[in-house]
């Protein structure tokens, strides 16, 4: 399944209204906001965009909509498929795009919330705190499909 590819003028006009809505007046600015909805294809709330700065930067919050959106389900894929994408993400772990194409594909796929955890902060992810081990991304695939199997057996 290939990652998705955004509209770069669409996510540049996204974000600029983002900004603007982040901070913004809930009634002065509903216009804005219902103009994102339907540009975007969501139903974002006001409170959703408030503070976003605080956190991310706005043109990253709005290619993490778009990516999630645009993102389906795999129902097939495959341990060789997630070893491959988590090799990727080792081999860059700066690629912001398609760190979260990795994260939504596992996440919608395979129900797994934790998957940056499991890459940057392995303890977090195991529950033992020890966020200085190494795994190779055929450990990090066994672990999402261990856990994908142990949350279906529930």
């Amino acid at each position: 399944m290939p990652q998705p590819k955004l509209d770069e003028d669409l996510v540049q006009c996204l974000a600029k209204m983002a900004e603007r809505l982040d901070g913004g007046n809930e009634v002065t600015d509903a216009p804005l906001l219902d103009e994102f909805n339907r540009l975007a294809c969501t139903e974002i709330s006001f409170s959703e965009l408030q503070g976003i700065y605080g956190e991310e930067d706005h043109i990253d919050y709005v290619r993490r909509v778009l990516t999630d959106l645009a993102t389906e389900v795999s129902p097939n894929l495959s341990r060789e498929e997630l070893i491959q994408m988590f090799e990727k993400v080792i081999a860059d772990p700066c690629d912001d795009a398609y760190l979260q194409y990795v994260f939504t594909t596992i996440r919608k796929t395979l129900g797994d919330t934790q998957i940056s955890d499991l890459v940057f902060w392995p303890g977090e992810y195991f529950g033992d705190s020890n966020n200085q081990r190494e795994l190779t991304t055929e450990l990090m695939a066994d672990a999402v499909l261990e856990r994908h199997a142990q949350r279906k057996s529930r």
